[in-house]
């Protein structure tokens, strides 16, 4: 409803009274995201701060065969890291680009991550995948549909 009104009210300011632009982005402009797309950056920065550093304190609860901290659990601390302090940079830079490319790095990660899971047939993680997709990548597909569209404009 309130969209519909805005873009009245923008296509009377137009000289166009009583014509709705449905293409026309109703979204104020001193709005940097809908909320739908800071729960899901929000969302991912939590999660993926939560699994790095409960991996970087406890590596043999997050990966399975792993009772301390070595190299490859961390770079696997350091790639989420490094993508959480991404999506700070860009949400504090205000920039839709900078957090589209972010995004999607983080999703081509984790797409990367289910794909090796079961190419390698990692048995005890595989229980874990249906998670990663539905909290991690599904969401950020979205934000990154959002973004492309928001970008390309």
């Amino acid at each position: 409803m309130a969209c519909c009104l805005s873009a009245l009210l923008e296509g009377a300011r137009r000289g166009r009274i009583g014509t709705i632009d449905m293409n026309q982005d109703t979204t104020p402009t001193n709005r940097f995201l809908p909320v739908w797309v800071w729960i899901i950056v929000v969302a991912q920065i939590l999660l993926v701060s939560f699994f790095s550093v409960g991996t970087a304190m406890n590596p043999a609860e997050f990966i399975p065969d792993v009772s301390e901290l070595n190299y490859l659990t961390q770079l696997y601390v350091t790639r989420n890291v490094t993508i959480v302090l991404g999506l700070i940079g860009a949400l504090l830079l205000r920039s839709h680009k900078a957090l589209l490319v972010v995004l999607a790095v983080r999703l081509l990660t984790d797409v990367a991550d289910v794909i090796t899971v079961y190419a390698l047939d990692v048995e005890v993680i595989k229980s874990s995948v249906p998670m990663v997709i539905v909290l991690l990548i599904v969401p950020a597909l979205l934000a990154c549909g959002y973004l492309w569209k928001r970008s390309s404009q």
